[in-house]
């Protein structure tokens, strides 16, 4: 019995490392939605730095992007798309939240909000709005949980 739950967990193990292991994700950079051709508008934030908890962030890009369907398969998901914002921690220089700041102090003001690759997203599945989306709201809040809402605005 000992050497079939062995079995079987070891084959699942197996299993569950190679799903995924095609998966695609999002461009981190504005150069690198450029350059993989995967770029849709680039957004300018109504101010450049926020504080989220403590600490002070540079908005570095905003941009909207889609991604392709896969590594192997790199035909364009046109099905899909999303709003990336890079930030930068001023004081460490880092570009990564943590789980707790991106859950507690970001509002995405969409459902469909989070974290992909360390910068913040939001996932749109309805492409008739990519090129209606003029403005993108967000809201940032420091550890007195005050909100300062910034308004990207699409370049034209």
């Amino acid at each position: 019995m000992k050497i079939l739950k062995f079995l079987l967990l070891s084959t699942t193990l197996f299993l569950c490392s190679c799903v995924g292991s095609d998966l695609t994700s999002l461009p981190n950079t504005i150069e690198e939605a450029k350059n993989d051709k995967l770029l849709i508008h680039i957004y300018r934030p109504s101010q450049r730095i926020v504080t989220i908890n403590n600490s002070e962030y540079y908005l570095e890009d905003a941009f909207t992007t889609f991604k392709f369907n896969s590594k192997k398969d790199l035909t364009i998901n046109k099905n899909f798309f999303a709003f990336i914002v890079k930030l930068k921690n001023l004081k460490t220089g880092e570009k990564m939240l943590t789980e707790d700041d991106h859950y507690q102090f970001i509002n995405y003001y969409s459902d469909t909000g989070g974290i992909h690759d360390s910068n913040v997203s939001i996932d749109y599945d309805d492409i008739n709005l990519r090129e209606k989306l003029d403005t993108i709201s967000m809201g940032f809040r420091n550890h007195l949980k005050q909100e300062t809402i910034i308004k990207f605005t699409k370049i034209k």
